[in-house]
């Protein structure tokens, strides 16, 4: 019958989940996580191992309570509690001198005291333990709270397009320049049934470059200037201020919006592949 530990990689690939994505969400370090995996549980930290052992279990789908049960079993009970420390022998009375009656209050008292100390031990070890799960488990919300999502496969997949791309590989097929009608405080929305790469830049700030999934949209506000350039407008919707700019056409080649207070100008380039 094979490890208990050898089932849990087992059921963490079969979930497609990573040693890297488990690291991420429970800052465990990734030595532990492999240690785990192949059964070396020498090499976690004593006090830990049981609260790392339980944090993987419940990243994979594994009952923690089982897995922990498991790990007690595999080890062997090797962790038992400490010896107590030896007590100095008690003053030798001579037994001649007490009868079975006095003798007998003296044990059971003993092994009162001895059974409340254990037990206090107990909860205090079982609080900790509470403690610090709690503590891991909102260490990891706010960490994960302050993550931005990030999407550098698909960026690598979709391709950026820069200036020098525009000015050597395209030509601007139209070009519409319209009134800017809407009033203070502007805010340009871009809605996407496609997923595109676009670039933005507002007012004085530097240029953003950006990939938007499909089905998902995304709010600009600004003060005097609005630039952005889109790879496609397949499935793209622009608004400003709620009103839709109903001069975008569907197209699979760059498409450049740009809104200027100063001028009150809306202007809209569409390109095409120079020949």
């Amino acid at each position: 019958m094979s490890e208990f530990y050898t089932e849990l990689k087992a059921l963490r690939k079969q979930q497609d989940i990573n040693l890297e994505e488990i690291h991420n969400r429970t800052k465990i370090n990734l030595s532990y996580l492999e240690a785990i995996e192949e059964g070396r549980f020498d090499l976690l930290p004593h006090t830990y191992i049981r609260l790392f052992i339980r944090a993987y279990a419940t990243e994979i789908g594994a009952n923690p309570d089982e897995i922990v049960n498991n790990l007690e079993n595999f080890l062997g009970n090797k962790t038992s509690a400490p010896k107590p420390k030896q007590k100095e022998p008690p003053k030798e009375v001579d037994k001649t001198e007490l009868s079975d009656k006095d003798q007998a209050p003296l044990f059971k008292n003993g092994n009162v005291k001895n059974v409340r100390t254990e037990t206090l031990k107990g909860v205090i070890l079982v609080g900790i333990l509470i403690f610090s799960i709690y503590i891991i488990r909102v260490i990891n919300q706010e960490e994960a709270a302050k993550t931005p999502l990030e999407y550098p496969s698909e960026f690598i997949e979709e391709g950026s397009i820069t200036d020098q791309d525009l000015q050597n590989n395209f030509d601007i097929l139209s070009e519409q320049i319209q009134e800017l009608k809407s009033e203070p405080p502007y805010i340009f929305k871009l809605a996407a049934a496609e997923r595109v790469w676009y670039r933005t830049k507002t007012d004085t700030l530097k240029p953003i470059e950006n990939l938007i999934p499909s089905g998902d949209n995304r709010l600009y506000e600004f003060g005097q200037t609005f630039e952005i350039l889109l790879k496609h407008t397949r499935g793209i919707n622009l608004y400003l201020n709620g009103a839709i700019l109903n001069s975008i056409n569907s197209s699979s080649n760059p498409v450049r919006v740009t809104l200027s207070v100063a001028d009150n100008t809306v202007t809209i380039q569409q390109f095409v592949p120079n020949s």
